[in-house]
């Protein structure tokens, strides 16, 4: 009997280690993204339909430490919204996109420490008391500290029913650092579809997140 459970156990693990999803959900492409200000060049994996991107800067009310660019990569067909402090109406529906978010004035001329595990243990630590007191989000259905490239990451999953609104609200939240500043990965879909594109949300955002691998720029 004992030999029986342990020769189940080795099968029980080898469908576990196939089961890793080692290519992507769907056809992909390789993104290229060189951020503003001489940061950096990020590459990462994203779907094919994600075939329109623009940027902008966010700009706040309470000046230039508020401010925030940001690069979008969302599908073509659906509609395309730049957040503003000066102009905020948030869609209700129809939303799947994925942001890249930094704050516009970091220096170029810091140097770029990749050993930022400590930084990040509390950062996170921070991100998940804030979320957790923010009525609009609240509950985090999984979150972890990994480190992805040559650099850690805070990744926190917001995966719930909006019923204020009748939609299914995902998010796949990280942030690592670059120079001395945060730099956040954000994956999102906002949709009244129940269909595998919705289920299988985040499991394809934790793939394409695995992808990010971040250079230094020639500015």
């Amino acid at each position: 009997m004992r030999h029986l459970l342990f020769f189940l156990f080795l099968f029980l693990a080898a469908c576990n280690v196939s089961e890793i999803n080692t290519s992507p959900p769907e056809i992909s492409n390789t993104q290229v993204v060189k951020l503003e200000g001489g940061l950096g060049v990020v590459s990462l994996s994203l779907p094919a339909r994600y075939d329109t991107s623009f940027t902008w800067i966010h700009y706040s009310d309470c000046g230039a430490p508020c401010e925030k660019r940001k690069y979008r990569f969302q599908p073509k067909t659906l509609p395309v919204y730049m957040e503003t402090g000066f102009h905020y109406k948030p869609l209700n529906d129809s939303i799947e996109q994925f942001t890249i978010v930094h704050n516009p004035y970091i220096s170029p001329d810091d140097s770029d420490k990749t050993d930022n595990k400590d930084f990040i243990i509390s950062f996170h630590d921070h991100k998940k008391f804030y979320i957790t007191h923010d009525p609009t989000l609240r509950t985090i259905k999984w979150d972890t500290i990994e480190k992805i490239g040559d650099r850690y990451f805070s990744v926190i999953v917001i995966d719930k029913y909006d019923s204020a609104i009748s939609a299914y609200s995902k998010k796949l939240l990280s942030t690592t650092t670059i120079k001395r500043g945060t730099v956040d990965f954000d994956f999102e879909l906002l949709s009244k579809k129940k269909d595998s594109l919705t289920e299988n949300f985040i499991d394809d955002a934790k793939y394409y997140l695995q992808t990010i691998r971040i250079e230094k720029s020639n500015k």
